[in-house]
């Protein structure tokens, strides 16, 4: 259980300084004075790049295998649908041609 304590601590110390180094333009402008287009176009990219280095990426094999499983769901709707599609509209042709 301490262990478990002094890892998370560790993991959010990380996190904190990670967020000090992302942050440290923050304030930067804050005298008012204008900016340009193209700086604040950079200013989002490197904070883009910075969030995507902080993003835990899935394995390859973590990523095919949630592939396969959408993959399959999906199959697995689309013929369902499909079924009851099929199904009310032969129910509702024969209810049809058995009242008229």
């Amino acid at each position: 259980m301490n262990e478990m304590n002094r890892e998370m601590r560790r993991m959010s110390e990380r996190e904190e300084r990670l967020a000090k180094k992302a942050d440290r333009n923050v304030g930067k402008y804050q005298s008012g004075e204008k900016v340009s287009r193209l700086k604040r176009v950079s200013n989002y990219m490197g904070e883009v790049k910075t969030e995507l280095k902080r993003v835990n990426w899935p394995s390859y094999s973590t990523l095919s295998s949630f592939t396969i499983v959408t993959v399959v769901t999906i199959a697995f709707f689309t013929f369902f649908i499909f079924g009851m599609d099929f199904s009310f509209k032969i129910t509702l042709i024969n209810l049809l041609s058995f009242g008229g």
